[in-house]
């Protein structure tokens, strides 16, 4: 695929077929590797259930529970040298034996890291649309290893994968329809002349080097082959009904558990029953019933609902989403240059009010003044506190004002200008 902008290229295929295209990755290998190293040392002792990042190692007789001294550390100070010490393990993938270290969701862990790819992401939204769901990020080191984990059951996801070093081989089975639909001029562009397919073959066979980005549509069956040092940043983006489906119910048992006074246990009920009939089932079930009824038919859902779709917006779906910093105090004469467009939207429930969101995190805005505040929050413009509160027309200690502008740095929106203490000074 020949195209100026990888993101209009990537238009052309999205939905429709398999396509390799160059694109430079949000990062480069060194930091990726930095990321990686840091995601593993919590695993050294062994696996870490229920958390992220999520870190796993495979090798062709299955994946490890406990990797130990398998996983990189800082004594490899890059993915050559971690792989190097691989073939040199004797209990590890050995010198004739691939690997692959798998790391889910880690970037939230590491902001500038986490700041490229969300704004990389953000290019591609502007195209094909945004994703109404997070997307899920993995990074991976292997050598010489075959995945085959996506063969087996069509993706419900769309998957981008960066190559960072090496090369990523990879055999996609199209979804069903998926000749008819590049036929009727989706494929125009998008064919790969390196796969020595046609889009109506079945599977293609396309390699991405580094430098380069292979994607697939969602409906696909896929398997990859990760050769010659293979780094990659992959993003996975639910495209399924279900998974929206699923977003919804969590949120609504969210509601439901606010609503209840709930220890957690299940209830179990006397057999035979104390009556000798059926048994009335647990006041508690019932209550939860009437819990979900009511949330579903309330408001709360709805607003909660936008909320998540502001810090989503403002995110580009990347989570989960980097904890904020530690706060400041900023005096008047505190100069701060803003960093990132703040996104906001209505709020029906509350006339006046608005929710912003910035860095995947939301809160309200309530009248007129923060309107007035927004406006003066262009990206890249450096002014003090002092000079905000003026310009929206309120004395230059205002603690309102000041607040919001601790909670915009700790969200990252603002930082401190270069040089410049908390107090004003250089």
């Amino acid at each position: 695929m020949i195209a100026t902008d990888w993101t209009e290229g990537l238009a052309r295929a999205w939905g429709k077929e398999p396509a390799v295209l160059p694109a430079a990755a949000p990062t480069d290998e060194a930091h990726l590797h930095r990321t990686i190293v840091a995601a593993c040392e919590s695993f050294r002792a062994g696996t870490v259930f229920r958390t992220f990042p999520q870190v796993r190692f495979h090798t062709p007789l299955g994946w490890l529970g406990a990797p130990g001294r398998l996983l990189p550390d800082a004594a490899d100070s890059s993915p050559a040298a971690y792989r190097a010490r691989m073939r040199r393990e004797p209990s590890g993938s050995g010198p004739d034996a691939g690997f692959l270290l798998s790391v889910r969701q880690p970037l939230h862990t590491d902001y500038p890291l986490w700041s490229a790819v969300r704004d990389t992401l953000a290019e591609l939204w502007h195209r094909v649309g945004w994703p109404c769901l997070p997307v899920e990020a993995e990074l991976t080191e292997g050598d010489d290893f075959t995945r085959v984990r996506g063969l087996a059951v069509a993706s419900e996801h769309a998957v981008l994968t960066w190559v960072l070093d090496g090369t990523l081989e990879a055999e996609v089975h199209e979804a069903d329809g998926g000749a008819e639909r590049s036929a009727d001029g989706g494929a125009d562009g998008a064919r790969d002349g390196r796969t020595g397919r046609g889009a109506d073959a079945d599977p293609r066979v396309l390699r991405a080097t580094a430098g380069e980005l292979l994607y697939w549509p969602e409906g696909s069956r896929w398997r990859e082959h990760h050769l010659d040092g293979c780094t990659t940043l992959r993003i996975s983006v639910p495209r399924a009904q279900r998974l929206a489906t699923g977003a919804v119910k969590n949120l609504l048992a969210e509601e439901v558990r606010d609503r209840l006074e709930y220890d957690g246990t299940v209830p179990c009920l006397p057999y035979p029953p104390p009556t000798g009939g059926p048994a009335a089932p647990p006041e508690s079930m019932i209550a939860v019933g009437a819990a979900a009824r009511a949330a579903a038919g309330g408001p709360e859902l709805p607003a909660a609902l936008r909320t998540r779709w502001a810090a989503w917006c403002s995110s580009a779906g990347l989570e989960p989403v980097p904890e904020p910093r530690a706060d400041v105090a900023l005096g008047p004469g505190q100069r701060f240059r803003v960093a990132r467009a703040i996104v906001r939207t209505p709020d029906p429930d509350a006339p006046g009010r608005r929710i912003w969101a910035v860095n995947g995190h939301a809160f309200p805005i309530g009248g007129a003044a923060g309107e007035r505040i927004a406006q003066q929050l262009a990206p890249g413009r450096v002014l003090t506190a002092g000079e905000l509160c003026r310009a929206v027309g309120t004395d230059e200690h205002n603690g309102a004002v000041t607040a919001l502008l601790r909670t915009l740095y700790r969200l990252r929106a603002i930082d401190l200008a270069d040089g410049e203490r908390t107090d004003g000074s250089r």
